[in-house]
């Protein structure tokens, strides 16, 4: 991990009509970061995470991208920025009609005007590193949801991105599918990727995460290391949603 500071969050507030969803956010994520957000349902996680990259317009404040500040962006420009931000949904969003291997390399060809060839050679090794290179040819369809995810993942990475954003990426899986698609993402942290992870995967984030942001009532009450965060939380409602988890 570097000081280099790949996104910087400043004051950011997002309403849906009179619902406060976000409440002045500020934070920010360093290179080769690993940020784990946990909190309670409906705390506004997946909404901050879509406003990284503009999939969610925010009301107020800032979000700067190495350096870039998007919210004054128009569509285009945004979604040059979303090149570097590879994203990772609860539901896989494959294309049903096309190989898994066509899935992953479709953006790079059609977005980064790669040839087919070097497209097809990304893909592939992309799809070994997660242990999907056998189902290169087979179709979504015909594919378990832990290795529709993995897929996924793979998707994503093949834009080669300078950060990776999650959001849930396990909570539509069968308990032991959650497995294989976690460690795809410990190794992406192992090799230095930086990562911002919407998780309820406490293990993971216990294990995984640099640093924790606990997120609940529209706003990031905690951010601690994984250690500090789950020995000493410092509010009610992080002690709270801990005793929760731990007595589930």
């Amino acid at each position: 991990m570097t000081d280099e500071v790949m996104i910087n969050i400043k004051n950011l507030t997002k309403k849906f009509g009179n619902n406060t969803i976000l409440n002045n956010i500020n934070g920010e994520v360093k290179k080769g970061q690993v940020i784990c957000i946990i909190g309670p349902s409906g705390a506004g996680k997946s909404t901050f995470l879509r406003c990284l990259n503009q999939l969610e317009k925010p009301t107020s404040g800032s979000v700067e991208v190495e350096g870039t500040e998007l919210t004054n962006l128009n569509e285009k420009e945004v979604q040059k920025v979303r090149e570097k931000m590879g994203m990772v949904f609860q539901s896989f969003n494959l294309f049903p009609n096309k190989t898994v291997l066509e899935n992953v390399k479709l953006a790079p060809k059609k977005v980064k005007k790669i040839s087919d060839k070097d497209a097809t050679a990304i893909a592939q090794q992309l799809l070994a590193e997660v242990g999907m290179g056998e189902k290169a040819d087979a179709y979504p369809a015909s594919l378990s949801g832990g290795q529709q995810q993995r897929v996924a993942i793979s998707r994503a990475l093949a834009m080669r991105p300078d950060v990776m954003l999650f959001d849930e990426p396990t909570s539509a899986l069968d308990p032991e599918m959650v497995g294989e698609v976690l460690k795809v993402m410990q190794q992406l942290a192992n090799d230095g990727m930086t990562m911002v992870v919407v998780t309820h995967e406490m293990g993971f984030a216990k294990n995984v995460a640099d640093q924790i942001w606990f997120m609940a009532d529209a706003g990031i009450q905690e951010k601690a290391s994984p250690e500090d965060f789950f020995a000493h939380p410092q509010t009610a409602r992080a002690k709270e949603f801990l005793q929760k988890i731990l007595d589930a």
